[in-house]
């Protein structure tokens, strides 16, 4: 089973599953999950992604595999609907799981991503990741300093050394499988699974005006698959609005969850 935090207390509100992207964590929504806990009476879900995190390593990174490794956790907690948003690659594998499990779910909310077929833009990344000489390093400084010669900007490394932990021998090592991200990567994740399916339910799309994910080709084929979706981008924000924005994006997040569907 998936690694999970809950935040709150599954009390009949109708709680949130939070899905993060490619080399993310669950982690990465701490923030948002603590603020809006504190201003709404509803339990939270951060998951760690199959080979992500605390999660196990395991073959495959389809999203339906993805999707059914999200059900599992639901079923699990006893949950027999509940809202889901995911970014990027999570946001994928809500789709499909809306797309495959509709009466399932309440609200969906997709972060900065379509159900699109991208180019492989993050190869060079993860050839970086793997061919880093991690055992020669003894700090993350360290890391971070090689790892510049390759990626420039200092918020980037910082998410993508976000995934370092030491082993028993206090060494340096990818918590994440990165080799099985990285098999998958091009053309599993980059891509989205077909499907003659549509989800009629309420769906929220958010995104950056500084991102190219949600472009107008892009939203016409996230059109055909959620026809009823809104979609809504926040000025200025990139492709992690939830962190460059985080107030104008959790208010919509909110808005949209408080969203009567009676």
């Amino acid at each position: 089973m998936l690694n999970f935090r809950l935040y709150g207390e599954l009390n009949g509100q109708m709680p949130l599953l939070v899905l993060h992207g490619l080399l993310g964590s669950l982690d990465n929504w701490h923030t948002f999950s603590t603020k809006e806990r504190a201003q709404e009476d509803r339990p939270i879900v951060a998951i760690d992604m199959r080979n992500h995190g605390a999660s196990p390593h395991v073959a495959g990174m389809t999203y339906p595999q993805m999707a059914a490794d999200v059900l599992a956790i639901a079923d699990h907690l006893q949950l027999e609907q509940f809202d889901l948003m995911g970014h990027s690659m999570g946001g994928k594998a809500a789709m499909w799981l809306a797309l495959t499990q509709e009466t399932r779910l309440n609200h969906l909310i997709v972060v900065d991503i379509a159900p699109f077929h991208y180019s492989p833009r993050l190869n060079g990344l993860l050839h970086t990741m793997q061919t880093m000489p991690l055992s020669s390093f003894n700090s993350r400084r360290q890391a971070d300093n090689w790892m510049s010669n390759s990626v420039s900007d200092p918020f980037e490394r910082g998410f993508l050394l976000k995934n370092l932990s030491r082993n028993a021998q206090g060494k340096l090592i990818w918590e994440c499988n990165l080799p099985e991200i990285a098999r998958y990567y091009d053309p599993e994740i980059v891509s989205f699974p077909a499907t003659d399916s549509r989800y009629l339910g309420s769906t929220l799309f958010i995104g950056g005006t500084q991102s190219d994910y949600l472009l107008p080709d892009r939203w016409e084929v996230a059109q055909h698959y959620f026809p009823n979706a809104q979609l809504r981008m926040i000025e200025g924000a990139g492709h992690l609005p939830h962190v460059q924005t985080p107030d104008i994006f959790t208010d919509w997040v909110r808005a949209h969850l408080n969203t009567d569907l009676s």
